[in-house]
């Protein structure tokens, strides 16, 4: 017979087995909580600027200047952001660069940059204009009347040298612009050319001459020679003493439908006169406003029933020609400005208009 295990240490042995179960059944089935694994580490904070900004100041003076909100992504919320310099600070003309930092509850910071521009107001070399010409320098218009009766009267409010100086000032809005009109009704060119010393010594530096409409009317060829020669005295005139000229070419005339009066007497000879005009600029080497052109040849709303003289709206056109003519040659280009390093604002009294 086998060997036989005695009793007792057989329930021995049967209790310690259960007493390690036990205990490993009890140690799984516990209600202890297992401890959680570490949370991910936060993202890295990154502030997001707004984009650039640039405004125009029109008087060259330090500008308020308000931008956008720069953002904030990763880190722990909440992100306090400051940006240096702020929000509707006055800047200086030129390019200020802003830094906005934020800072998270962890003490993670991020920053970033931006630049402010203030640019100057556009400015133009030379400030004191003369324009100089006959009736339709000087605003010549047609009025109708009771009774269906025109009259032509001289409004200096409608000239095209009203308009452009309107048009310069409010370009060139850091500058004071004169424009004076010396136009006088019915002129021809000889007497320009006997007028216009006085007119200069006034101290313009730039003359504005469109004149000859009257020397046109109804001439011959040899007339419209003398005109342009005249023309050509008056241009070597202020030449000589150091003015800038612009000579302009006629404006369209309509003989077709005009009401007597009918002023349009020298379309014949518009065509030639304002070829010797164009020349005379080309060889004379000074600007050429091609205010013919410029009417496209609309003669039913920009020239008024006379036949000659330009409409309120004629005298506009007039003056946009002229005016982009002097902005394309005189107005000086800013360069381009590079963003400064961090300062304090300039803080200065803005400029008024007297």
């Amino acid at each position: 017979m086998g060997a036989t295990v005695s009793r007792p240490f057989f329930l021995f042995y049967v209790r310690a087995f259960c007493v390690v179960a036990a205990a490993l059944v009890a140690a799984a089935c516990s209600d202890s909580p297992v401890a959680p694994p570490p949370p991910p580490a936060p993202d890295p904070l990154v502030i997001t600027c707004p984009p650039p900004v640039s405004q125009p100041s029109a008087t060259g003076q330090a500008l308020a200047v308000r931008y956008g909100t720069p953002t904030a992504t990763g880190g722990t919320p909440p992100v306090q952001i400051t940006c240096t310099p702020g929000n509707d600070t006055l800047f200086a003309i030129g390019a200020t660069r802003v830094t906005c930092t934020g800072v998270d509850t962890r003490g993670q910071s991020g920053s970033c940059s931006f630049t402010v521009t203030v640019t100057p107001p556009p400015t133009v070399s030379l400030t004191q204009y003369v324009a100089f010409g006959d009736s339709i320098t000087a605003g010549e218009i047609t009025v109708a009347g009771e009774g269906g009766f025109h009259t032509l009267q001289i409004i200096p409010s409608l000239s095209y040298p009203t308009d452009l100086r309107d048009s310069l000032q409010a370009r060139y809005s850091s500058q004071q612009i004169g424009v004076v009109n010396e136009g006088v009704k019915g002129e021809l060119t000889s007497a320009g050319v006997a007028r216009l010393p006085g007119v200069l010594a006034r101290g313009y530096q730039v003359l504005l001459l469109h004149e000859g409409a009257n020397d046109i009317n109804l001439a011959t060829d040899a007339q419209v020679l003398a005109a342009l020669s005249n023309i050509r005295t008056m241009v070597r005139f202020a030449k000589g003493r150091g003015v800038r000229v612009f000579l302009g070419t006629m404006t369209p005339q309509n003989p077709f439908t005009c009401i007597a009066p009918c002023r349009a007497g020298g379309y014949a000879q518009l065509s030639s006169y304002n070829l010797g005009l164009q020349a005379i600029a080309a060889s004379e080497g000074v600007g050429l406003v091609d205010v013919f052109a410029a009417f496209h040849g609309d003669v039913t709303t920009l020239i008024g029933p006379d036949g000659l003289h330009p409409t309120a709206a004629g005298y506009r056109v007039m003056a946009g020609a002229f005016f982009d003519a002097i902005r394309a040659a005189l107005e000086i280009r800013t360069t381009s400005i590079a963003p400064t390093s961090l300062r304090a604002p300039v803080v200065s009294i803005p400029w008024r208009k007297k």
